[in-house]
């Protein structure tokens, strides 16, 4: 057996040497996204100087002698609308434009006015109230600089860097095409159909469908390759099938211990995958293998036990799906334990849990009596995993510990 750690690292460095497909997606289609390119501003926003008011553009030094003892009266000559092309000509000293908000500002003006602040006798603009010089005028480039940084490979996108993108006139996105990721759930104990009777010595299937969801909410694709019974050829020959298709993650459950039916190492090794590594230090999720297939999809078998199961999707193949979109390593959250756990040390637990955040601004953090690998019922109230190191025998209340959420962060 390996580390966490260390296993963590070789899922990694698998993921970020797969070159996962990219496509070119519409900005405005772009959320739940990652961006596969770097992209730079096009353009300088704002594009030109603009007033930011209703109001009236000035030379400053017309107005800077304006106080409470004293005004000043300009001549306006001309009025300019937003979406008006920047004026040829600029004002003189004496004169003023009336200029509406996000109109382009005329050479020689460096101030806006709003128009509540003077009094108009027909084209005489009279100025009874201090001017802050630069007031009120949203400066070309003041909110993107061409050139400058927008957006970063490995950025998740939502929908607040659609407003930023169309700001700048970016049509469309280069993006990570999602994972597509086949699933397929091993046992001749399973049931598929949930509205029949059990038989004996049958059990339903809920790892099925929980990773189909699991992976839908980590940005993948599913395809469902259904269940097979414990029969080494039958599931050597969908293997086979599997790797004539377009995928980039495979995910078994089950079969990856060392029962007498635990067939999925011996078939991985007969269709000629490299195992990179089987059995890790960590609870529940001991028996977890990851392989490369030979053409060089990434494998991942998964324990049979529902919470074991769980822990390996979120903890290896989330994180090989990042390490695929140039996304950094997911960064844990801490949270003060509520409940003391004593736990074996050498092993890294993962602890099914639910954290809670007070008006203080602490977060704390429950860990739920049900931790066998097999017990479901936990995950009707968990929403967070929390974790005990390898170096700790026990985990006592009042410790900060690490949690993380039950689908990873952006």
């Amino acid at each position: 057996m390996i580390t966490y750690d260390e296993a963590k690292s070789i899922v990694v460095a698998a993921g970020s040497a797969y070159a996962l497909k990219t496509e070119m997606v519409a900005t405005a289609d772009i959320v739940g996204h990652v961006c596969a390119k770097d992209i730079d501003a096009p353009i300088s926003v704002q594009p030109f100087d603009n007033s930011a008011m209703d109001g009236f553009a000035v030379r400053y030094d017309d107005v800077s002698q304006v106080d409470e003892n004293s005004s000043v009266t300009l001549k306006r000559v001309m009025v300019i609308a937003a979406g008006d092309s920047v004026p040829e000509v600029g004002i003189k000293s004496g004169e003023c434009a009336q200029i509406m908000t996000g109109a382009p500002m005329p050479a020689g003006a460096d101030s806006v006015v709003p128009v509540e602040c003077v009094s108009m006798d027909d084209g005489e603009i009279t100025f009874a109230q201090v001017v802050i010089q630069g007031s009120h005028v949203r400066k070309a480039g003041e909110d993107f600089q061409k050139g400058a940084a927008v957006l970063k490979r490995g950025d998740v996108l939502g929908a607040q860097h659609i407003m930023a993108l169309a700001t700048l006139g970016v049509s469309e996105v280069e993006v990570f095409r999602k994972p597509r990721v086949a699933s397929i759930t091993t046992g001749k104990e399973l049931v598929d159909d949930l509205s029949k009777d059990l038989q004996s010595g049958k059990i339903y299937n809920s790892n099925g469908p929980y990773i189909k969801e699991a992976l839908i909410a980590f940005g993948a694709e599913v395809i469902s390759c259904g269940t097979v019974a414990d029969d080494l050829d039958v599931f050597q020959g969908k293997l086979k099938c599997i790797m004539k298709n377009d995928v980039d993650i495979v995910i078994s459950t089950g079969a990856v211990s060392a029962g007498a039916f635990d067939f999925v190492k011996e078939a991985l090794e007969n269709i000629g995958a490299e195992i990179l590594f089987h059995k890790v230090l960590a609870r529940p999720g001991k028996p977890i293998l990851c392989a490369k297939l030979p053409n060089g999809t990434l494998y991942f078998g998964l324990p049979g036990n529902p919470a074991a199961s769980s822990v390996g999707l979120r903890f290896f193949v989330a994180a090989a799906m990042r390490a695929m979109r140039s996304q950094e390593a997911e960064k844990p959250q801490y949270a003060k334990l509520m409940t003391p756990f004593a736990k074996k040390e050498g092993w890294r637990m993962f602890l099914k849990a639910k954290t809670e955040s007070w008006d203080d601004g602490l977060m704390t953090v429950d860990l739920f009596a049900g931790q066998a690998s097999f017990m479901v019922s936990p995950f009707l109230q968990m929403n967070c995993w929390a974790v005990g190191k390898e170096t700790e025998s026990a985990l006592k209340a009042g410790d900060i510990i690490e949690i993380y959420p039950l689908y990873p962060d952006a």
